[in-house]
């Protein structure tokens, strides 16, 4: 084992978690050193943290949920073990990044349903902690996988064979989503389904009055059940709540009066010109919606501020929306930078009046907190809508995190009472998320299929084996 003694990553937090002690870091490149690492653990009785890239800013970061784990940084695992260009797959490892597969997908029929978050992201691991990309929840993308258990054996599922080789679904049960937010093994491949390349990437973008939040979700929620002929995402973001008071902060150039309506519309240009009609028509009530603009992503210039997101539109990640939000040039400086974030991420209604009255109750609260925040809906499907609240603090004001990490916890509750359950969680509070919203008898269930694969925890609770 490497890193025997205790290390402290309490300065590797952009979020201002509570810290915790590792017993040491371990960075296998191979799935045979994976397998060694995990017999080694179980005969040392050393429980195992893995991690992908560790990028899981605002929940945490790098940081083990509990205390005295070996973390083992999947990082170095970073082949892509196949591609099939008929099919539409890519078999890669969890050091796979969201630019080393995109470069490898360019000029190519296929492209990957990438997340706004860094360039330099693992796939892998934001798939398996359900993130969102823009055409469709990245839980979509989990075609297979590859995981080494508690015993050191070798699984695979959904039609990954022992070669590496994808198939599609077979005969038969397959476990895959049993991997998805659970740790019952160490995740060291996946089948990742790609998207066909569209003729036509349509950017959708309007800024309209905050007051108008409830109205347009109804109204776009409309649209999407009443039958988009087009394929991706959805979005009503940047809705910025402050405090009438106090030392809060938001990202620079954001105005607390207004949100944003963005979106992909993919297709041919024929769908996406229908698309566009029929979204205007379910817009046409909403105040300020008239200012909305649908332009061709491959058109958009360096020079316009919606570049970044033309970009990932067409498959193509990029760190410049994160660099502009918190004061960064690199990545490398968030979990150490002047700026600090917590997220939370609550399944939303959408329904209008509900969102309205949700918006009112976490105004409460910021001003109870004197904390500002930024809520994001993206509508995933025709049901319910993914949240994404973040909550910014200056990390050199005195409480500025505690202030935070208060809000975040009334704000869960807040969520809650209103039937709003969270669908991904941080680290100090992820046991909670899913005691609160799962029955005696689903946790039952869950213990023992855990005890089964893994009778002394080797696989310790967090990040999911990625």
């Amino acid at each position: 084992m490497q890193g025997l003694s205790r290390v402290e990553l309490r300065s590797r937090d952009v979020g201002g978690h509570q810290p915790r002690s590792v017993a040491g870091i371990e960075t296998p490149h191979t799935l045979d050193e994976v397998r060694a690492l995990v017999r080694q653990a179980a005969a040392a009785k050393r429980r195992l943290y893995p991690v992908s890239t560790g990028r899981n800013w605002g929940m945490g970061s790098a940081m083990p949920v509990t205390d005295d784990n070996v973390v083992v940084d999947l990082g170095g695992m970073n082949r892509i073990r196949s591609l099939d260009l008929e099919a539409g797959y890519a078999v890669i490892e969890p050091g796979v990044t969201q630019a080393q597969l995109a470069a490898v997908l360019r000029d190519t029929p296929w492209m990957l349903n990438v997340t706004a978050s860094c360039a330099d992201t693992s796939v892998i691991g934001n798939a398996l902690d359900r993130g969102d990309g823009c055409v469709r929840s990245r839980v979509h993308d989990v075609a297979g996988l590859e995981a080494v258990l508690a015993d050191g054996s070798v699984v695979t599922t959904g039609g990954l064979d022992s070669a590496g080789r994808y198939h599609g679904r077979v005969a038969g049960p397959d476990l895959t989503q049993a991997f998805v937010q659970h740790n019952l093994g160490v995740v060291t491949a996946m089948a990742v389904s790609l998207v066909p390349r569209p003729q036509t990437v349509g950017l959708v973008h309007g800024r309209l009055p905050r007051g108008q939040a409830g109205a347009a979700l109804g109204a776009v929620t409309g649209f999407l059940r009443g039958g988009n002929p087009a394929d991706g995402l959805m979005r009503i973001r940047e809705l910025s709540l402050a405090p009438a008071h106090g030392d809060w902060t938001l990202p620079a150039g954001v105005d607390p009066s207004l949100f944003t309506v963005l979106g992909t519309l993919l297709g041919s240009d024929a769908t996406v010109e229908l698309a566009e009609e029929l979204l205007r028509k379910s817009l046409v009530g909403v105040e300020g919606a008239e200012a909305l603009r649908v332009v061709d992503a491959a058109e958009v210039g360096p020079d316009d501020p919606m570049y970044p997101r033309a970009l990932m539109a067409q498959g193509v990640p990029t760190c410049l929306g994160v660099h502009h939000a918190l004061g960064v040039t690199s990545c490398d400086q968030i979990d150490e930078g002047a700026m600090g974030f917590l997220a939370l991420l609550p399944l939303m209604p959408m329904d209008a009046a509900k969102t309205d009255q949700i918006i009112a109750a976490l105004q409460t609260a910021v001003d109870a907190h004197t904390t500002a925040l930024m809520v994001e809906w993206n509508l995933v499907g025709r049901h319910l809508a993914n949240g994404v609240i973040q909550i910014f603090f200056d990390r050199g004001t005195p409480y500025g995190a505690h202030r935070a990490h208060q809000l975040r916890s009334d704000g869960s509750a807040l969520l809650r009472g209103h039937g709003c359950a969270i669908y991904r969680s941080d680290i100090d509070h992820a046991a909670a998320a899913v005691w609160s919203e799962t029955s005696t008898a689903g946790l039952g269930m869950l213990h023992r299929i855990k005890t089964a694969l893994d009778p002394d925890g080797l696989i310790s609770p967090g990040r999911y084996g990625a």
